[in-house]
This record gives C-alpha cells, structure tokens and sequence, in this order.
C-alpha cells in the first residue's frame, strides 16, 4: 500500500519540504509539502523531479575495492570496512594522524557531518577536515562572524513579506534559490523595489528596479558607495550606531573616498543608476540584502560580506521584521555541517579550535582527555589536496562529493588524488571524475532513503523521512564513518544506535553556544515540524535574531568594519582581455551526478556553453554557436559560444555543471565510457581573466541553447 512520507529536497539551501508516494520500493509521486515554511508546497524543475535521481543506473550499489592501477574489484560491506581499516591505520602508524584527511560536504545529513567531524579530531586526531562549503560559504561565514560575533543569519524567510526593497548582490536567486524569489516576486507586485547588482542581465535582473551592471571584483567599492550616499542624505541611524554597533569612526573616515562619480568609474557604471539604487535603499522603512556566490567565491569575498552587514548596521536595518542582510545557503546543509564543526577550523556549536577554552569544553564533552584535541586549524581545502600533492597528506576520504571536478586549480587537486596512498571515496553515484582515483569506493544512501536532518538558509532545522530503501549495499554516510570507526578500534564515543541518537549527542553539544539547539531532536521535529535555531533547552525558537540589539562578541555589540576597494591581481591584460564569470543554471546542479539523470532537466538546459556580448565577438571575429577555446592563466576548455547582450562588455559567463566527464552534454552512458579519457584543464576561479579563440578541433554540430535565461519556473 503506498502512503505518502516528508523528506526534503536535496538541492540548494532553501530547504523545501516534500512529499514523497511510495509503496516503499519505488517512489511514484513527489511533490512540495504545503505546509513546510520554507516552500509551502512550491518546488523547482529539479525538486519536482527528484524521484527521476533515485533509480538510476548510474547508482553506485556496491562497495569497490583495488590497488593502483588495478581494476575495481566489488566487495561486501564488511571486506570494504575492514579494508579500509587497515590501509587507514597503516598510514596512521607510518606517517602519523595528520597524514589523514577529510572532506565532507554540505550534501551530507547534520548527523553524519558531526559523526566525520568527530571522528576526524577527536579519534584520529587529525584537524585536516574540511568541507565543500569552504567554496560556497566561508566567506559569508566569516563576514558574520567578524561582523556580528556569529555564523548564521539573522533574518528569516518571512521577512521577505515585511520588507519594502530588497538588495541581491553576487546573487542569481530567480535560477539558484528560485522558491525563495518567488517570495520575493510576489512581495514586488505588491509594490517592494528591488535593485540588483550584476555584471549579467540574470532573471533576477530582470524583475529589479534598478539593474546595476558592475564589472566583477568592483561590489566592495559599490557597497562603500551606497554607504556614502545614505550617510550624505543623512539616512543612517545615529542612535542604533552608538548603542549597538562598534568601528563607526574607522569606517566613516574611508567613505568620502567613495563618491558616486568614482564608484561609477570603478564599478562601469552610470553614476545616474548609482543613486538611483542608493535611492531605492534609502526610501525604504525596510529592506533586505541577498548575497551568495558571487560574493563568497570571490578574492575579496569575506570582506565584501562584512561590507553588506555594514550597510545593515548603519542603518539599523536588522533585528526586526523585514530588515537584515540574508546569506543564501548554496547547498542543503551547509548551514547544518557549520552547526556541526564539520570545517578544518571549527568544533560542533560555533567553536574554534584555535580557542584553547573551546577545545577544553569539547574534550570534556566527547570525555577527552586534556590537551588531546590538536590546537592548530587543519588545512582548507585547497591547500589540504596541495599538501597531499606535495606528499604531506597520504590518505584522504571523501563524502558526498566530486573534487576533481569542482575544486579550484583542478591541476593541483588531481595530482593529490594520485599521489595519495589511499583515497576513499563515499558516493551514491558512479562514475564520477573523483571516483576515478579511489582505491575504495562505498557506496551511499541518498535523501529519500534515510533518515537524517538539514538546516537551511534561515536556520530551519527539518527532519527527513526514508521513502524507499537504499539501493544494494548503499548505506548512510554516518553508518560508513561508524563502522570503520569501530574496526579501527574506536568504539567508544562511535556507537550510535540510529541518526537519532547522533543527533541527541549533537544537539547537546550547541547547549549555551549561538546556535543552541540543546532542545531539539527528532520526535519534536517529526511531531512539531521544522524548527529555528537557536532553539535552547529553557526557551523556544527565534525566528529572528538580534532583536534586542546584542550580539555574541566581547562587547555585546556588532562591529562596523572599514573594508576597502582592492584592484583585483587577475585583471584583463592584452593577452587576456576578457573577464569570466561562472554560475549555476535554473536545471543542473552541480556536477551532474544527479540531474545528468533527468531527461527533462537536460532537455531545458542541455549543454555548456560561453556567453559574449555580440560587441565582443565582433571585435574578435567569433559568431553566435562557433566551438571556441577560453583561455585562462590557469588551464583551457572549450565550448559553444551564445551572444547574448544581455551581458556587460567585457565580461563572459560559462556554468559550472560540465566537466571532461560530462563533455558536450554527454549523456550518462556516454559519460561512464569517458571515463578514462585524458583529463582536460578548466578555468580555475570565480572570476579570471580569459581570451576566446576559436577552437582548433573538428567541428561538431552546437546544441540548441535556450534563447533567454529561466524565470518563475516553479510547480
């Protein structure tokens, strides 16, 4: 008999709700849940679709074992666990615990990203453990923190009907966070303004008030501006300054520098369109500021994070209904692995482990004894793959995620998978560009298929249900990191009978912290629903945060801080005069593992492509859907190219989604036969200087792009 069960959405941070039909073998139906705040029953071609990525033949279903340069050979659990046991322990006797690394993802269930975490620095002793949301959210991550004392925004989604103008900067959210600015879409035909700064006329462009087309590496310089104005039109808050934030006589000594004709000249703007966003703002009894990638996967990301709070702060535009700057989540539980520690400089409860009184509280939490947690921050994740390229790191377990492919300076990151004496990768699906390099490969349970929790962008911790049973002898992440915890001898403080009983241990350890959620667990989020941090043992959730003015830092009060313009190293040259930008499109999703499955995401967006204003390509002689080279001081790809004027001069865009496995919109069968072809270089960063060329290969017939971007795609 089929009935239908709550799960989430796997995709980005907004943490839809859905309803999964299932007879408990195969899902039928999904759909969004209606009564799940965070989409009240709207999803996306991708959420909507979600059941099409369960399935598939491209799951991986058995654990895989070999030696360099050998076949895969497939094993059960037990030979895999064992296995890799013994080679983990073997490079910790030869090399020492920090030969060993980690890297999650924000893909994982809080669950199993505290369980890796804990693994990693408490048993191993190792603090090389770092996370995918290294690229897509420390920089917000560290803008609040330094800014407001505290990881986590303090605003909510139903702000968004409160609020009279919204600010996007660095962020697509009409294709990248579509559900959320379908609440903001609706909240403009009431009447809100809206202003978005970016270099490309993006669907969320296209609804604003104001279109600023600043050229990428120019946002600190357009946040000081607008600050500027806002304080020469005297629509700063005096009062809120004084009583609760720090830093304002730093900051206001560098704003004169930031005049609106030099804003316009730095950012390649019209000085007109300056104030009349700065107008927009100022007007506004409320607004809110949304910023993601664009921002974070920047040089100058952390500071222009810190930039935007600043334009909260001295406005007074926070800690009340429709007011405060909003970080976008990029992936389901970013937010949650935050929570969790699951970063190379964190502990569980926003800890620091360069905080000798944060490492003492865990190691008496975990029942440690003193001085056992090492002191000093692991490696990031980039320079982690650099260490075991340089034959510093020899074992490296990955989970949830596809490095070789979505890491910067790929070159670098695969000579660190290859160096590497032992690499295991966790993965619900094969092949990838990382599997690749695995010596064991285990299979993974997926979101409808275990039970687990996410946080998303407005904290909202969810709880999901299993729909169907994993497929083979795919198991939870947690249940992976636990057995071979045990076998490696670490039994104690790893036996966890089920998700539930990890995330009783977690919760407990966020009691007294910022994001206390010391009184949650799963039979309150499966009875009550989804529920907001800081959710503390003796109060009840806040949807909002800061409303009395205090913050967590030293002196109870946020920090304004001067944050300059820098002129950006990679900038165009004679040898590379064009600027790249990268992004996601509305129907893919990352590397594709997931949504290279789906027939009709791939109909909708079905191939990479460049993107060039028609004036550029005259000036170098390429025409629309030419196969062209793009060139960076980092590496080559190529591509088809789309004239488009709906981007600046100057500035061309590819997506992220293609890899050399998925060349061309290959399809999944394709895929799996190119995976042993030679690797191709790829451009390295968010935003890098880059010549176009046409490209010196047989010619193959171009795919038919879509002809504008998506909007308002929702079901």
């Amino acid at each position: 008999m089929s009935r239908e069960i709550k799960t989430l959405c796997p995709y980005c941070g907004v943490g839809c709700g859905l309803l999964a039909t299932s007879d408990g073998a195969r899902i039928s139906k999904v759909r969004g849940d209606p009564k799940h705040p965070a989409n009240f029953g709207k999803l996306c071609p991708k959420g909507a679709s979600v059941a099409q990525t369960v399935d598939v033949a491209t799951r991986l279903r058995s654990a895989f074992v070999r030696e360099r340069e050998t076949e895969f050979t497939p094993v059960s659990p037990s030979i895999a666990i064992r296995h890799a046991a013994q080679r983990l322990n073997q490079v910790i006797q030869t090399h020492g615990p920090e030969s060993v690394a980690f890297y999650l993802s924000g893909q994982m269930t809080t669950e199993a990203q505290y369980l890796a975490g804990k693994f990693a620095k408490a048993c191993l002793r190792t603090n090389h453990c770092d996370s995918n949301s290294r690229l897509c959210m420390s920089s917000a991550a560290a803008g609040m923190n330094l800014s407001l004392g505290s990881d986590g925004p303090p605003v909510c989604y139903d702000d968004i009907n409160h609020a009279d103008a919204f600010f996007f900067i660095g962020s697509n959210a009409a294709e990248c966070h579509p559900v959320t600015f379908a609440r903001v879409k609706e909240r403009l035909d009431r009447g809100a303004k809206c202003v978005v700064a970016d270099p490309r006329k993006t669907a969320t462009a296209q609804a604003a008030h104001v279109h600023l087309a600043v050229r990428p590496g120019t946002d600190l310089a357009l946040l000081n501006g607008l600050l500027h104005l806002l304080r020469k039109w005297d629509k700063l808050d005096a009062t809120y300054i004084a009583n609760h934030t720090d830093g304002w006589s730093q900051l206001e000594r560098i704003l004169p520098d930031y005049s609106p004709p030099r804003v316009a000249l730095i950012c390649g703007i019209e000085e007109a369109d300056l104030l009349a966003a700065a107008q927009v703002l100022a007007g506004a009894k409320r607004f809110m500021t949304f910023w993601t990638m664009g921002v974070n996967q920047s040089v100058l990301g952390t500071f222009t994070s810190s930039a935007i709070i600043n334009l909260h702060l001295a406005t007074g535009q926070i800690g009340k209904p429709g007011a405060g700057p909003f970080s976008l989540t990029g992936q389901p539980n970013a937010m949650g692995g935050r929570d969790a520690g699951y970063m190379s400089h964190q502990l569980p409860g926003q800890r620091f482990i360069a905080d000798p009184q944060h490492r003492a509280q865990m190691e008496t939490f975990w029942n440690l004894p003193p001085n056992h947690l090492q002191p000093h921050p692991g490696y990031d994740a980039v320079r982690l793959f650099d260490a075991a390229a340089a034959g510093e790191i020899k074992a490296i377990w990955i989970i949830g995620t596809n490095p070789a492919a979505s890491l910067p300076n790929l070159k670098s990151v695969r000579a660190g998978l290859e160096a590497a004496e032992l690499v295991i990768v966790q993965d619900a699906y094969n092949p990838t560009e990382t599997n690749r390099f695995a010596h064991v490969l285990l299979p993974a349970a997926i979101n409808l298929e275990q039970s687990g929790t996410f946080c998303n962008s407005e904290r909202r911790v969810t709880l999901m249900e299993p729909v169907v049973a994993p497929p083979g002898d795919a198991r939870p992440d947690w249940w992976w990191v636990q057995q071979i915890a045990q076998e490696m001898g670490y039994g104690r403080g790893m036996s966890f009978a089920n998700a539930a009983a990890i995330f009783d241990e977690f919760a407990r350890s966020t009691a007294g912290r910022p994001n206390d959620q010391s009184a949650l667990h799963h039979k309150l989020l499966r009875e009550r629903g989804p529920q907001q941090w800081p959710y503390p043992a003796m109060g009840q959730s806040q949807s909002r945060r800061y409303e009395d003015g205090r913050f967590p830092t030293p002196t109870g009060k946020a920090r304004l801080l001067a944050r300059e313009h820098v002129e950006l190293d990679d900038r165009p040259t004679r040898a590379f005069p064009l600027i790249l930008t990268t992004g996601r499109l509305l129907n893919q999703w990352h590397t594709r593992t997931k949504t290279g499955n789906v027939p009709l995401l791939n109909k909708l967006d079905p191939a990479p492509y460049l993107q060039m204003h028609p004036q550029d390509a005259g000036e170098l002689g390429l025409h629309d859907r030419q196969h062209v080279a793009v060139a960076s001081r980092f590496g080559e790809a190529t591509t088809f190219l789309k004239l488009d004027d709906s981007i600046t001069p100057g500035v061309c865009f590819m997506p992220i989604h293609w890899n050399d496995l998925w060349a061309q919109g290959a399809s999944p069968n394709e895929a799996a036969s190119n995976l042993r072809d030679p690797i191709s270089k790829q451009p390295a960063l968010k935003a890098v200087a880059v010549r176009v060329t046409p490209a010196n290969m047989t010619p193959t017939t171009p795919p038919q792009l879509p002809a504008a971007t998506h909007a308002g795609a929702l079901r």
